[in-house]
């Protein structure tokens, strides 16, 4: 009896199955999670859980023939230390092919793109959209192209239908284009975006460069920032790492100079231990003049951050 229950269920399983591998779906995510300590110079210090763009994702294509494919992303945030899902992630829907890639929905834009693989401590305490004041945007109705790779040249635009939501529907509301090249070792990124009330209420132009070297079991980048109207300073970020086993030794240098004020510094440092692939820990110190939270910073703090990160 218990062998024929069983047939029964593999047989009704096996249809959503083929379904399943049919349509090409992907459930991926990652659980990013640490424990921080942060002393301001003034006020009490903080102990906390924090959930650091933990997320879950489905993702998946469909061959249409003659070189061509449908793809699409469905991601959101989910709070791994208070539980709870949070805001949305990239989503979108396209079409790719020799071509390039269009796509459009959620996405960051391309001058995010540009330099994200410049930000060594991305998602944790040192990340360098807090040291360094780094503004990168995940922009809602996006319309966006990615170029096929041209010997080590791919290039990026997208821009946002009535960014500034005034119900004219302006085409071009706002707009990011990106240049990025890769070649051996040798990695160098270049973006301009004009962003029409997309964020803060604001018309800005804002620009960046970036610069990185991997040699072996080293590397070093560097990454410039004219954030013009959208912050009124000049950022600047440099940073590099040492693998050696299964660990890696790391260390940045952030300034935010802005156009009327003083000048902020922020330095971090982090060892970074892979149990595997999918698995690493992570212990790391950042002292910031200007705060160590990308969204609300207040004045002069140190921390220190545990963290465990696991992808699947």
């Amino acid at each position: 009896m218990k062998k024929k229950l069983l047939a029964l269920a593999v047989a009704a399983a096996l249809p959503m199955v083929s379904q399943a591998a049919t349509a090409d779906v992907t459930i991926y995510g990652k659980v990013h999670t640490s424990i921080d300590f942060v002393d301001p110079d003034s006020g009490d210090s903080i102990y906390d859980v924090t959930s650091r763009a933990s997320r879950l994702g489905f993702k998946g294509s469909e061959d249409l023939g003659d070189g061509l494919k449908l793809i699409w992303k469905m991601e959101t945030t989910y709070n791994t230390a208070e539980g709870g899902f949070g805001s949305g992630r990239n989503t979108y829907i396209g079409l790719a092919g020799g071509w390039g890639t269009f796509l459009y929905g959620r996405h960051d834009t391309p001058m995010k793109m540009s330099t994200g693989k410049l930000d060594i401590f991305v998602d944790e305490m040192g990340d360098y959209n807090a040291t360094a004041g780094l503004v990168d945007i995940r922009a809602n109705d996006a319309i966006a192209y990615v170029s096929p790779n041209f010997s080590g040249l791919t290039l990026v635009g997208a821009v946002v239908p009535d960014a500034d939501y005034d119900g004219d529907g302006d085409f071009g509301g706002a707009y990011s284009v990106a240049a990025m090249y890769s070649n051996g070792g040798l990695f160098l990124a270049a973006a301009y975006e004009t962003l029409d009330d997309l964020v803060g209420g604001a018309d800005a132009n804002h620009w960046r460069i970036g610069a990185g070297f991997d040699m072996g079991a080293f590397h070093i980048g560097a990454v410039y920032a004219d954030q013009g109207d959208l912050t009124g300073s000049d950022n600047y970020v440099i940073n590099g790492s040492w693998k050696f086993g299964n660990n890696k030794l790391k260390a940045e240098w952030a300034q935010v100079d802005p156009d009327h004020g003083s000048k902020t510094d922020a330095w971090a440092i982090g060892l970074d231990h892979n149990f595997s692939k999918r698995t690493k820990m992570y212990v790391q110190y950042a002292d910031s003049e200007h705060g160590l939270q990308s969204t609300n910073p207040s004045g002069d703090q140190s921390g220190v951050s545990f963290g465990m990160v696991h992808k699947f």
